[in-house]
Protein backbone atom coordinates (compact mmCIF):
# COMPACT_ATOMS: atom_id res chain seq x y z
CA UNK A 1 0.00 0.00 0.00
CA UNK A 2 1.35 3.26 -0.99
CA UNK A 3 2.11 6.09 1.95
CA UNK A 4 0.63 9.36 2.37
CA UNK A 5 3.15 12.50 2.36
CA UNK A 6 1.99 14.42 5.55
CA UNK A 7 3.23 18.26 6.41
CA UNK A 8 5.92 17.80 9.12
CA UNK A 9 3.66 18.46 11.76
CA UNK A 10 0.95 15.52 10.57
CA UNK A 11 4.33 13.30 9.54
CA UNK A 12 5.53 13.85 13.56
CA UNK A 13 2.50 12.31 14.41
CA UNK A 14 2.09 9.47 12.53
CA UNK A 15 5.85 8.56 13.17
CA UNK A 16 4.65 8.72 16.46
CA UNK A 17 1.55 6.26 15.91
CA UNK A 18 3.63 3.86 14.46
CA UNK A 19 6.17 3.86 17.13
CA UNK A 20 3.40 2.83 19.65
CA UNK A 21 2.55 0.14 17.43
CA UNK A 22 5.84 -1.65 17.71
CA UNK A 23 5.46 -3.56 21.00
CA UNK A 24 1.60 -4.09 20.50
CA UNK A 25 2.24 -6.19 17.24
CA UNK A 26 0.34 -8.97 18.76
CA UNK A 27 -2.92 -6.99 19.07
CA UNK A 28 -4.53 -7.96 15.63
CA UNK A 29 -7.09 -5.70 15.11
CA UNK A 30 -4.96 -2.29 16.62
CA UNK A 31 -1.86 -3.21 13.89
CA UNK A 32 -4.85 -3.15 11.47
CA UNK A 33 -6.49 -0.13 12.20
CA UNK A 34 -2.93 1.38 12.58
CA UNK A 35 -1.89 0.13 8.81
CA UNK A 36 -4.76 1.83 7.39
CA UNK A 37 -4.66 4.86 9.21
CA UNK A 38 -1.31 5.56 8.45
CA UNK A 39 -1.51 4.31 4.64
CA UNK A 40 -2.76 6.03 0.87
CA UNK A 41 -6.67 6.12 1.66
CA UNK A 42 -9.58 8.45 0.64
CA UNK A 43 -12.01 8.22 3.01
CA UNK A 44 -15.47 8.09 2.16
CA UNK A 45 -17.41 6.68 4.44
CA UNK A 46 -18.21 7.32 8.21
CA UNK A 47 -17.28 8.43 10.79
CA UNK A 48 -17.03 12.18 9.40
CA UNK A 49 -13.86 13.34 10.82
CA UNK A 50 -12.42 11.17 8.17
CA UNK A 51 -9.46 10.73 10.14
CA UNK A 52 -8.13 13.88 10.02
CA UNK A 53 -6.85 15.80 12.95
CA UNK A 54 -9.17 18.57 13.51
CA UNK A 55 -8.54 18.69 17.04
CA UNK A 56 -6.10 17.72 18.71
CA UNK A 57 -6.78 15.96 21.82
CA UNK A 58 -8.67 13.42 19.43
CA UNK A 59 -6.19 13.47 16.87
CA UNK A 60 -5.12 10.04 17.61
CA UNK A 61 -8.34 8.52 17.86
CA UNK A 62 -9.31 10.19 14.92
CA UNK A 63 -6.61 8.16 12.98
CA UNK A 64 -7.91 4.82 13.96
CA UNK A 65 -11.97 5.18 14.04
CA UNK A 66 -13.32 3.48 11.07
CA UNK A 67 -16.28 1.99 10.07
CA UNK A 68 -17.26 -1.58 8.40
CA UNK A 69 -14.96 -1.06 5.25
CA UNK A 70 -11.48 -2.38 3.74
CA UNK A 71 -9.64 -4.30 5.93
CA UNK A 72 -11.33 -3.13 8.77
CA UNK A 73 -13.85 -6.23 9.47
CA UNK A 74 -17.55 -6.29 11.17
CA UNK A 75 -17.93 -7.20 14.34
CA UNK A 76 -21.16 -8.86 14.57
CA UNK A 77 -20.80 -10.90 11.39
CA UNK A 78 -17.34 -12.30 12.98
CA UNK A 79 -14.62 -11.75 10.46
CA UNK A 80 -11.69 -9.57 9.58
CA UNK A 81 -8.75 -8.34 12.20
CA UNK A 82 -11.63 -7.96 14.50
CA UNK A 83 -12.23 -11.95 14.94
CA UNK A 84 -8.63 -12.19 14.89
CA UNK A 85 -8.46 -10.15 17.87
CA UNK A 86 -11.08 -12.21 20.07
CA UNK A 87 -9.61 -15.34 19.12
CA UNK A 88 -7.04 -13.78 20.91
CA UNK A 89 -8.56 -12.81 23.51
CA UNK A 90 -10.43 -16.07 24.26
CA UNK A 91 -7.23 -18.18 24.28
CA UNK A 92 -6.18 -15.36 26.75
CA UNK A 93 -9.12 -15.64 29.12
CA UNK A 94 -9.14 -19.86 28.01
CA UNK A 95 -12.75 -19.93 26.49
CA UNK A 96 -14.48 -20.99 23.94
CA UNK A 97 -15.05 -17.93 22.17
CA UNK A 98 -15.28 -14.55 22.97
CA UNK A 99 -17.16 -11.81 21.61
CA UNK A 100 -16.23 -7.98 21.64
CA UNK A 101 -18.59 -5.83 23.03
CA UNK A 102 -18.85 -1.93 22.96
CA UNK A 103 -21.71 -1.27 24.84
CA UNK A 104 -20.41 -2.28 28.30
CA UNK A 105 -21.09 -4.99 30.23
CA UNK A 106 -24.79 -3.88 30.55
CA UNK A 107 -24.99 -5.49 26.41
CA UNK A 108 -23.26 -8.64 27.61
CA UNK A 109 -25.47 -9.48 30.49
CA UNK A 110 -28.44 -9.00 28.11
CA UNK A 111 -27.14 -10.62 25.47
CA UNK A 112 -26.30 -13.45 27.93
CA UNK A 113 -29.55 -13.86 29.86
CA UNK A 114 -31.26 -14.01 26.16
CA UNK A 115 -29.01 -16.88 24.80
CA UNK A 116 -29.12 -18.88 28.29
CA UNK A 117 -33.15 -18.06 29.63
CA UNK A 118 -34.75 -16.34 26.28
CA UNK A 119 -37.70 -14.55 26.30
CA UNK A 120 -40.56 -15.33 29.18
CA UNK A 121 -38.00 -18.31 31.09
CA UNK A 122 -36.97 -17.79 34.83
CA UNK A 123 -33.77 -17.29 36.35
CA UNK A 124 -32.35 -17.56 40.04
CA UNK A 125 -30.40 -14.53 40.09
CA UNK A 126 -28.03 -13.36 43.15
CA UNK A 127 -29.23 -10.44 44.62
CA UNK A 128 -25.58 -8.42 44.35
CA UNK A 129 -26.90 -8.45 40.57
CA UNK A 130 -26.25 -5.46 38.69
CA UNK A 131 -29.24 -3.07 37.86
CA UNK A 132 -28.69 -3.88 34.41
CA UNK A 133 -29.81 -7.91 34.88
CA UNK A 134 -33.34 -5.81 35.92
CA UNK A 135 -33.67 -3.64 32.30
CA UNK A 136 -32.66 -7.57 30.68
CA UNK A 137 -35.83 -8.86 32.60
CA UNK A 138 -38.13 -6.35 31.81
CA UNK A 139 -36.75 -6.21 27.82
CA UNK A 140 -37.28 -10.18 28.18
CA UNK A 141 -39.96 -10.90 30.20
CA UNK A 142 -38.15 -13.31 32.20
CA UNK A 143 -39.29 -13.93 36.20
CA UNK A 144 -35.94 -13.30 38.31
CA UNK A 145 -35.76 -15.60 42.00
CA UNK A 146 -33.37 -14.46 44.37
CA UNK A 147 -30.87 -15.91 46.41
CA UNK A 148 -29.00 -13.80 49.30
CA UNK A 149 -25.47 -13.95 50.33
CA UNK A 150 -24.69 -12.96 54.42
CA UNK A 151 -22.95 -10.03 54.77
CA UNK A 152 -19.69 -9.48 56.44
CA UNK A 153 -19.72 -7.18 59.06
CA UNK A 154 -18.91 -4.05 60.22
CA UNK A 155 -18.81 -3.82 56.45
CA UNK A 156 -22.03 -4.90 55.61
CA UNK A 157 -21.18 -6.20 52.22
CA UNK A 158 -22.10 -9.78 50.96
CA UNK A 159 -20.42 -12.94 51.38
CA UNK A 160 -20.37 -16.25 49.77
CA UNK A 161 -23.39 -17.35 48.38
CA UNK A 162 -25.36 -20.40 50.23
CA UNK A 163 -25.16 -24.02 47.90
CA UNK A 164 -28.07 -25.04 50.17
CA UNK A 165 -30.35 -22.43 49.43
CA UNK A 166 -29.34 -22.10 45.76
CA UNK A 167 -30.04 -25.79 45.63
CA UNK A 168 -33.71 -25.59 47.39
CA UNK A 169 -34.40 -22.97 44.91
CA UNK A 170 -33.88 -25.04 41.70
CA UNK A 171 -35.64 -27.94 43.53
CA UNK A 172 -38.89 -25.60 44.59
CA UNK A 173 -39.08 -23.90 41.02
CA UNK A 174 -38.10 -26.11 38.13
CA UNK A 175 -39.07 -23.48 35.35
CA UNK A 176 -35.31 -22.13 36.56
CA UNK A 177 -33.51 -22.06 33.00
CA UNK A 178 -30.28 -20.50 34.41
CA UNK A 179 -28.19 -18.88 37.50
CA UNK A 180 -26.96 -15.77 37.56
CA UNK A 181 -24.23 -15.02 40.04
CA UNK A 182 -21.88 -11.97 40.57
CA UNK A 183 -18.20 -12.66 41.07
CA UNK A 184 -16.04 -10.80 41.91
CA UNK A 185 -18.47 -8.04 43.50
CA UNK A 186 -17.99 -4.36 43.47
CA UNK A 187 -16.43 -5.06 46.95
CA UNK A 188 -13.60 -7.69 45.47
CA UNK A 189 -15.91 -10.38 47.02
CA UNK A 190 -14.84 -13.68 44.88
CA UNK A 191 -17.66 -16.30 44.74
CA UNK A 192 -16.85 -20.14 44.47
CA UNK A 193 -17.45 -20.53 41.28
CA UNK A 194 -16.41 -24.28 40.93
CA UNK A 195 -18.77 -25.48 43.76
CA UNK A 196 -21.18 -23.40 41.64
CA UNK A 197 -20.61 -24.66 38.38
CA UNK A 198 -20.63 -28.04 39.77
CA UNK A 199 -24.00 -27.45 41.12
CA UNK A 200 -25.48 -26.28 38.12
CA UNK A 201 -24.00 -28.88 36.42
CA UNK A 202 -26.53 -31.41 38.59
CA UNK A 203 -29.50 -29.95 37.95
CA UNK A 204 -28.31 -29.23 33.89
CA UNK A 205 -28.72 -25.26 34.45
CA UNK A 206 -25.72 -23.17 33.07
CA UNK A 207 -23.79 -20.92 35.08
CA UNK A 208 -23.42 -17.35 34.41
CA UNK A 209 -21.54 -14.86 35.91
CA UNK A 210 -21.49 -11.10 35.81
CA UNK A 211 -17.52 -10.77 36.29
CA UNK A 212 -17.56 -7.26 35.02
CA UNK A 213 -14.69 -6.18 37.56
CA UNK A 214 -12.87 -9.30 37.12
CA UNK A 215 -11.12 -8.63 33.44
CA UNK A 216 -7.85 -8.18 35.02
CA UNK A 217 -7.38 -11.62 37.23
CA UNK A 218 -6.20 -13.96 34.32
CA UNK A 219 -2.57 -10.70 35.04
CA UNK A 220 -2.28 -11.60 38.18
CA UNK A 221 -2.43 -15.22 38.16
CA UNK A 222 -6.29 -16.31 39.15
CA UNK A 223 -8.51 -18.32 36.56
CA UNK A 224 -11.05 -16.07 34.62
CA UNK A 225 -14.41 -17.53 34.97
CA UNK A 226 -14.88 -20.55 32.24
CA UNK A 227 -12.18 -22.05 33.32
CA UNK A 228 -13.63 -22.35 36.81
CA UNK A 229 -16.59 -23.97 35.28
CA UNK A 230 -18.82 -20.88 34.37
CA UNK A 231 -20.76 -21.13 31.02
CA UNK A 232 -21.14 -17.63 29.99
CA UNK A 233 -19.42 -14.40 31.22
CA UNK A 234 -19.01 -11.03 30.66
CA UNK A 235 -16.23 -9.18 31.54
CA UNK A 236 -15.73 -5.17 31.88
CA UNK A 237 -11.94 -5.05 30.50
CA UNK A 238 -12.63 -0.97 30.72
CA UNK A 239 -12.81 -1.05 34.49
CA UNK A 240 -9.93 -2.41 35.64
CA UNK A 241 -7.58 -2.87 32.49
CA UNK A 242 -6.48 -0.04 30.20
CA UNK A 243 -8.98 -0.11 27.58
CA UNK A 244 -11.80 2.89 26.71
CA UNK A 245 -14.98 3.07 28.64
CA UNK A 246 -17.69 0.97 27.17
CA UNK A 247 -14.63 -1.63 26.34
CA UNK A 248 -16.31 -5.20 27.57
CA UNK A 249 -15.92 -9.16 26.11
CA UNK A 250 -18.47 -12.07 26.55
CA UNK A 251 -17.30 -15.29 26.80
CA UNK A 252 -18.26 -18.61 26.29
CA UNK A 253 -17.95 -22.23 27.27
CA UNK A 254 -18.37 -25.30 24.91
CA UNK A 255 -21.60 -25.90 25.81
CA UNK A 256 -22.63 -21.95 24.71
CA UNK A 257 -24.93 -21.61 21.57
CA UNK A 258 -22.16 -19.37 19.94
CA UNK A 259 -24.38 -18.66 17.08
CA UNK A 260 -26.88 -17.31 19.03
CA UNK A 261 -24.91 -15.35 21.72
CA UNK A 262 -23.36 -13.41 19.03
CA UNK A 263 -26.67 -12.53 17.75
CA UNK A 264 -27.78 -11.44 20.69
CA UNK A 265 -24.70 -8.93 21.05
CA UNK A 266 -26.26 -7.46 17.96
CA UNK A 267 -29.26 -7.52 18.79
CA UNK A 268 -28.59 -5.37 22.06
CA UNK A 269 -26.04 -3.40 20.98
CA UNK A 270 -25.44 -0.62 18.28
CA UNK A 271 -25.33 -1.05 14.88
CA UNK A 272 -22.26 1.17 14.35
CA UNK A 273 -19.71 0.07 17.47
CA UNK A 274 -16.47 2.12 17.91
CA UNK A 275 -13.52 0.88 16.68
CA UNK A 276 -11.01 2.61 18.91
CA UNK A 277 -12.85 1.24 21.77
CA UNK A 278 -12.63 -2.53 20.01
CA UNK A 279 -8.90 -1.82 19.01
CA UNK A 280 -8.60 -0.70 23.04
CA UNK A 281 -9.86 -4.26 23.86
CA UNK A 282 -7.18 -5.66 21.73
CA UNK A 283 -4.74 -3.45 23.51
CA UNK A 284 -5.53 -3.83 26.42
CA UNK A 285 -5.72 -7.51 26.44
CA UNK A 286 -1.87 -7.79 24.63
CA UNK A 287 -0.35 -5.64 26.80
CA UNK A 288 -1.55 -6.93 30.24
CA UNK A 289 -1.02 -10.45 28.33
CA UNK A 290 2.87 -8.91 27.90
CA UNK A 291 4.63 -6.15 29.70
CA UNK A 292 1.48 -5.72 31.91
CA UNK A 293 1.55 -8.73 33.24
CA UNK A 294 4.30 -7.84 35.91
CA UNK A 295 2.46 -4.14 36.66
CA UNK A 296 -0.56 -6.11 37.49
CA UNK A 297 1.42 -8.12 40.08
CA UNK A 298 2.41 -5.21 41.71
CA UNK A 299 -0.48 -3.69 41.92
CA UNK A 300 -1.87 -6.74 43.86
CA UNK A 301 1.64 -6.41 46.17
CA UNK A 302 0.56 -2.80 46.42
CA UNK A 303 -2.76 -3.38 47.63
CA UNK A 304 -2.04 -6.21 50.08
CA UNK A 305 0.48 -3.58 51.77
CA UNK A 306 -2.31 -1.02 51.81
CA UNK A 307 -4.60 -3.47 53.30
CA UNK A 308 -2.41 -4.27 55.91
CA UNK A 309 -0.96 -0.22 56.71
CA UNK A 310 -4.50 1.01 56.83
CA UNK A 311 -5.32 -1.88 59.54
CA UNK A 312 -1.84 -0.88 61.29
CA UNK A 313 -1.79 2.40 61.14
CA UNK A 314 -4.90 4.10 60.51
CA UNK A 315 -8.37 3.76 62.45
CA UNK A 316 -10.01 2.48 59.86
CA UNK A 317 -10.65 -1.37 58.95
CA UNK A 318 -9.36 -2.83 55.46
CA UNK A 319 -11.72 -5.48 54.31
CA UNK A 320 -8.64 -8.49 53.51
CA UNK A 321 -8.20 -12.33 53.89
CA UNK A 322 -9.29 -12.16 57.71
CA UNK A 323 -12.75 -11.60 56.64
CA UNK A 324 -13.16 -13.50 54.19
CA UNK A 325 -10.83 -15.90 52.18
CA UNK A 326 -11.50 -15.10 48.34
CA UNK A 327 -10.84 -11.56 47.54
CA UNK A 328 -9.96 -9.54 44.63
CA UNK A 329 -6.11 -8.76 45.45
CA UNK A 330 -6.31 -5.41 43.18
CA UNK A 331 -9.62 -4.25 44.85
CA UNK A 332 -9.44 -1.75 48.45
CA UNK A 333 -12.43 -2.04 50.33
CA UNK A 334 -11.78 0.49 53.64
CA UNK A 335 -14.31 0.18 56.09
CA UNK A 336 -15.19 3.28 58.44
CA UNK A 337 -17.07 1.44 61.30
CA UNK A 338 -16.30 2.30 64.67
CA UNK A 339 -15.15 5.73 64.14
CA UNK A 340 -16.94 9.55 64.27
CA UNK A 341 -17.43 9.55 60.31
CA UNK A 342 -18.91 7.70 57.20
CA UNK A 343 -17.37 6.43 53.89
CA UNK A 344 -19.52 9.17 52.28
CA UNK A 345 -17.64 11.60 54.17
CA UNK A 346 -14.02 9.96 54.24
CA UNK A 347 -14.71 10.04 50.28
CA UNK A 348 -15.70 13.51 50.20
CA UNK A 349 -12.08 14.48 52.77
CA UNK A 350 -10.00 12.60 50.60
CA UNK A 351 -11.38 14.52 47.66
CA UNK A 352 -11.54 17.64 48.83
CA UNK A 353 -7.92 17.79 51.02
CA UNK A 354 -6.01 15.14 48.69
CA UNK A 355 -7.38 14.83 45.52
CA UNK A 356 -8.23 11.87 45.76
CA UNK A 357 -10.88 10.34 44.10
CA UNK A 358 -12.34 7.13 44.94
CA UNK A 359 -14.37 4.52 42.95
CA UNK A 360 -17.77 4.92 45.44
CA UNK A 361 -18.67 4.95 48.83
CA UNK A 362 -21.64 4.09 50.75
CA UNK A 363 -22.37 4.61 54.41
CA UNK A 364 -19.78 2.46 55.78
CA UNK A 365 -17.22 1.81 53.59
CA UNK A 366 -14.78 3.68 50.52
CA UNK A 367 -13.71 1.45 47.33
CA UNK A 368 -10.40 2.35 45.44
CA UNK A 369 -9.89 0.08 42.46
CA UNK A 370 -5.70 -0.50 41.83
CA UNK A 371 -4.48 -1.48 38.65
CA UNK A 372 -0.93 -1.85 36.82
CA UNK A 373 -1.27 2.33 35.85
CA UNK A 374 -1.50 3.42 39.30
CA UNK A 375 1.61 5.82 39.77
CA UNK A 376 3.45 5.88 43.52
CA UNK A 377 2.66 9.23 43.71
CA UNK A 378 -0.93 8.53 43.64
CA UNK A 379 -0.51 5.07 46.06
CA UNK A 380 1.77 7.37 48.27
CA UNK A 381 -1.50 10.10 48.04
CA UNK A 382 -4.34 7.69 49.04
CA UNK A 383 -1.93 6.21 51.95
CA UNK A 384 -1.04 9.85 53.48
CA UNK A 385 -4.70 11.00 53.28
CA UNK A 386 -6.15 8.20 54.64
CA UNK A 387 -3.72 8.17 57.95
CA UNK A 388 -3.97 12.04 58.28
CA UNK A 389 -8.09 11.84 58.11
CA UNK A 390 -8.02 8.79 60.35
CA UNK A 391 -5.74 10.97 63.12
CA UNK A 392 -8.54 13.38 63.23
CA UNK A 393 -11.24 10.86 63.71
CA UNK A 394 -12.85 9.59 66.94
CA UNK A 395 -13.43 6.35 67.92
CA UNK A 396 -17.11 5.09 67.93
CA UNK A 397 -19.29 2.48 69.41
CA UNK A 398 -19.74 -0.08 66.50
CA UNK A 399 -22.94 -0.19 64.52
CA UNK A 400 -25.33 -2.70 64.77
CA UNK A 401 -24.94 -5.51 62.30
CA UNK A 402 -26.66 -4.44 58.81
CA UNK A 403 -30.24 -5.61 57.82
CA UNK A 404 -30.14 -7.92 54.67
CA UNK A 405 -31.83 -7.51 52.04
CA UNK A 406 -35.73 -7.76 52.51
CA UNK A 407 -37.22 -11.31 51.57
CA UNK A 408 -38.59 -10.30 47.86
CA UNK A 409 -42.56 -9.91 47.64
CA UNK A 410 -43.23 -10.41 43.90
CA UNK A 411 -46.55 -8.93 43.23
CA UNK A 412 -46.23 -7.85 39.46
CA UNK A 413 -44.24 -9.19 36.75
CA UNK A 414 -40.97 -7.13 36.35
CA UNK A 415 -42.07 -5.44 32.65
CA UNK A 416 -45.37 -4.95 33.36
CA UNK A 417 -44.69 -3.35 36.60
CA UNK A 418 -41.89 -1.13 34.12
CA UNK A 419 -44.77 -0.68 31.47
CA UNK A 420 -47.15 0.01 34.10
CA UNK A 421 -48.33 3.80 34.73
CA UNK A 422 -46.32 5.52 37.13
CA UNK A 423 -46.14 8.26 39.83
CA UNK A 424 -42.78 9.49 42.29
CA UNK A 425 -43.19 9.37 46.08
CA UNK A 426 -40.94 9.81 48.81
CA UNK A 427 -39.50 5.95 50.34
CA UNK A 428 -42.04 7.08 53.58
CA UNK A 429 -44.81 6.99 51.58
CA UNK A 430 -43.86 4.18 49.52
CA UNK A 431 -44.70 1.31 51.88
CA UNK A 432 -47.69 -0.80 50.33
CA UNK A 433 -47.13 0.38 47.11
CA UNK A 434 -45.72 -1.67 44.41
CA UNK A 435 -41.78 -0.47 42.89
CA UNK A 436 -42.26 0.14 39.50
CA UNK A 437 -38.24 0.77 38.57
CA UNK A 438 -35.27 -0.22 40.46
CA UNK A 439 -34.36 1.52 43.47
CA UNK A 440 -30.68 1.59 42.88
CA UNK A 441 -28.11 3.26 45.24
CA UNK A 442 -26.02 4.01 42.48
CA UNK A 443 -22.99 2.88 42.67
CA UNK A 444 -22.37 -0.10 42.56
CA UNK A 445 -26.20 -0.39 40.69
CA UNK A 446 -27.20 -2.88 42.99
CA UNK A 447 -31.12 -2.42 43.42
CA UNK A 448 -32.76 -3.04 46.75
CA UNK A 449 -35.94 -3.17 45.23
CA UNK A 450 -37.13 -4.50 41.58
CA UNK A 451 -39.78 -3.56 39.19
CA UNK A 452 -43.11 -5.36 40.78
CA UNK A 453 -41.81 -6.12 43.97
CA UNK A 454 -44.31 -5.02 46.78
CA UNK A 455 -42.33 -2.06 49.38
CA UNK A 456 -43.01 -3.48 52.89
CA UNK A 457 -41.30 -1.67 56.34
CA UNK A 458 -38.38 -2.69 56.05
CA UNK A 459 -37.58 -1.63 52.67
CA UNK A 460 -38.59 1.75 54.07
CA UNK A 461 -36.78 1.66 57.28
CA UNK A 462 -33.53 0.20 55.45
CA UNK A 463 -33.72 2.98 53.05
CA UNK A 464 -33.52 5.31 56.12
CA UNK A 465 -30.84 3.73 57.59
CA UNK A 466 -27.84 3.14 54.47
CA UNK A 467 -29.39 5.29 51.77
CA UNK A 468 -31.51 7.99 52.48
CA UNK A 469 -29.47 11.10 50.81
CA UNK A 470 -29.05 8.80 47.76
CA UNK A 471 -32.53 7.71 47.43
CA UNK A 472 -34.85 10.83 47.02
CA UNK A 473 -37.69 9.25 45.22
CA UNK A 474 -39.18 5.82 44.72
CA UNK A 475 -41.18 5.00 40.93
CA UNK A 476 -44.28 3.37 41.76
CA UNK A 477 -47.16 1.76 40.04
CA UNK A 478 -50.17 3.83 39.39
CA UNK A 479 -52.01 1.27 37.44
CA UNK A 480 -50.90 -1.28 35.37
CA UNK A 481 -53.28 0.17 32.29
CA UNK A 482 -52.93 -2.01 29.02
Amino acid sequence: MLRRKYPPQRAQLTYRQINRLLPFTSAPLFHALQLLATGDSARFHMPGHKGEPLFNTYAEIFAIDFTETYGTGNLYTGEGPIRDAEVAAARYFNAADCFFLTGGSTQGIMAMLATAVGRGGSVLIDRECHKSVCYACALLDITPYFVSAPLIEPFAVSGGLPKDEIERQMIDHPDIRAVLVTSPTYYGVCRDLPALADLCRAFGKPLLVDAAHGAHFPAVGLPAPIQEGADIAVLSMHKTLPCLGQGAVVLSGERVDKRSLRENTALFGTSSPSYPIMASIDLARAYTEGPGRAAYHRSAETCRELREYITRRTGFTALSEAQYPALDPCRLTVCTAGTDTTGHRLADMLWSEYGVACEMADERSVVFILTGADTASSIHRLRRGLRRISHRRREALPPRPAAPFPPAERVMRVRDAWFAHTGRVEPAAAEGLVCARPVTPYPPGVPLLWPGEKITRAHVELIRERWYNEIGEITVVISQGT
